[in-house]
């Protein structure tokens, strides 16, 4: 197999020459061979030929429309649950909201789900694949910056309405 690399997912292709010849008696002997593609996730192409007797296939595998179209959808889906929550908490921050439990809890949720549904991908591509360089790592990090910085404004946010509602007597109490 020559061609492609397995971190190209979901774009991997492969080539492969296969060659197959009889002998009887110390003769040649015609062969017929049938190659069939029973795997759902890979589309094959194959160009026969005849040469000298021997049956000659060049083979070229890629992944099959089903798997780029799934494939596409989750990276679309990914930045769509990414920039979700960049504006959620563009909304949080900008509105001084302080620290808003359920919004951090789906915000957390998000980050964590999106490592779950990464793994559901067709063919289980390893990690540091094209999708992941595509979607996944950058909707993470957006996801985490943007956990974090509601976080660390809610708190500042809460602290200050604390501190406004303390009369300045009790402040040392």
């Amino acid at each position: 197999m020559t061609g492609g690399s397995i971190t190209d997912y979901p774009y991997d292709a492969y080539d492969a020459a296969i060659e197959f010849s009889a002998t009887q008696g110390g003769e040649k002997v015609p062969v017929h061979v049938t190659l069939t593609n029973s795997d759902a996730l890979f589309a094959a192409t194959v160009d026969a030929s005849d040469v000298d007797g021997t049956a000659v296939f060049d083979v070229g595998l890629g992944r099959s429309n089903s798997v780029l179209i799934f494939a596409g959808f989750m990276m679309v889906a990914m930045w769509a649950l990414a920039v979700s929550v960049l504006i959620g908490a563009w909304f949080l921050v900008t509105r001084r909201k302080g620290l808003t439990w359920p919004a951090l809890g789906w915000m957390a949720a998000t980050l964590f789900a999106l490592a779950a549904f990464r793994n559901t991908a067709p063919g289980a591509p390893p990690i540091g694949c094209l999708m992941d360089y595509i979607a996944f790592l950058w909707a993470e990090t957006v996801i985490a910056f943007c956990l974090v910085t509601v976080v660390v404004t809610g708190f500042t946010a809460e602290h200050r309405s604390s501190t406004a509602e303390t009369p300045s007597g009790e402040r040392g109490k």
